[in-house]
């Protein structure tokens, strides 16, 4: 997807809102339910001068019977993602992720790689709002740093871009749901075969959706309150990569799913600060998914400033 077509469907969706940035109204002056799932993300962008600040880190492994054994593949992924409200319906977003691989032969590990991934940084606008909407719609670029390393496999030696869609409904009641999808282009990508220079195009998708609960929601008369949300989610990607060969590599198409319950904590005080600490335990589906995984999350929300007029 080129430029162009980002601009085409930038004013789609803002003709489907009904309504200009101008005239819509302002967001209520509190911090939002956090953006952010485990796998699937929201739409809800923070208030102006706002701060959100998210932290994650997952585990996961895949196993393989060997002779004489069995072979462990692990995964291990951790991001910092913070949002910072330009205005109350416009968010900057800055990823700065980092992973690592481990292989483990009965027990023993073998090989081990850590790193920082291609770090992201990007624009989120919310199209639509539940206050004069069904739903609220959140859309916006993104562009890919080549901050990763080729050679232990946390990046791809290229700048990309990505569009980014979140949408959400709160029905007022026990369930909202969160769903996501993002789409990403790395042009000119490194072979990671050694000596080779050939470079290819390279595409992914990500999808989720997040059906959330709330089993507890307990405001209290001091204006703090406290809540614990339950999380079952689904998603899947599709993506590129590039296997490395004898003399040049060759690219290749990955599909993964995978589904994760989880829970979370949630203490909002009565200075509007809000803290959630919560955890999930994502399982592959398919050949490429994780057997099973472990997420462990935390998120702070501030409102630092005063909502527009």
């Amino acid at each position: 997807m080129d430029g162009r077509l980002w601009v085409v469907a930038g004013v789609l969706l803002l003709l489907a809102s009904g309504v200009s940035p101008q005239s819509a109204p302002a967001t209520k002056p509190e911090p939002e339910e956090p953006d952010f799932a485990f796998i699937a993300g929201g739409p809800y962008t923070q208030l102006k001068n706002s701060i959100q600040i998210i932290h994650q880190s997952g585990y996961s492994t895949r196993c393989f019977p060997v002779s004489g054994g069995h072979r462990n593949e692990d995964g291990f992924l951790f991001f910092l993602r913070t949002e910072w409200g330009i205005t109350d319906r416009l968010e900057l977003d800055v990823i700065t992720p980092g992973s690592g691989s481990r292989v483990r032969l009965n027990g023993s590990s073998v090989s081990r790689e850590l790193g920082f991934n291609d770090a992201i940084i990007g624009v989120r606008y919310r199209l639509l709002s539940e206050e004069t909407a069904r739903f609220t719609l959140t859309a916006g670029p993104q562009v890919i740093l080549p901050t990763g390393s080729v050679r232990r496999g946390t990046g791809n030696g290229s700048p990309g871009v990505a569009w980014d869609v979140a949408a959400a409904k709160d029905w007022g009641g026990p369930v909202f749901l969160y769903s996501s999808l993002n789409y990403k282009v790395l042009p000119s990508a490194d072979d990671p075969t050694p000596a080779s220079a050939k470079q290819f195009t390279l595409h992914g998708l990500q999808w989720a959706t997040a059906l959330v609960f709330r089993p507890l929601e307990r405001p209290l008369a001091s204006g703090e309150n406290r809540d614990l949300h339950a999380f079952f989610e689904a998603g899947g990607s599709w993506s590129h990569e590039v296997e490395p060969g004898a003399m040049v590599g060759s690219r290749q198409g990955k599909l993964l799913w995978l589904v994760s319950p989880g829970l979370r904590y949630g203490f909002l005080t009565a200075r509007k600060t809000l803290v959630e600490i919560g955890v999930a335990a994502p399982i592959g589906l398919g050949p490429n998914g994780p057997k099973r995984g472990l997420i462990v999350q935390f998120q702070f929300e501030r409102l630092v400033g005063k909502q527009e007029n």
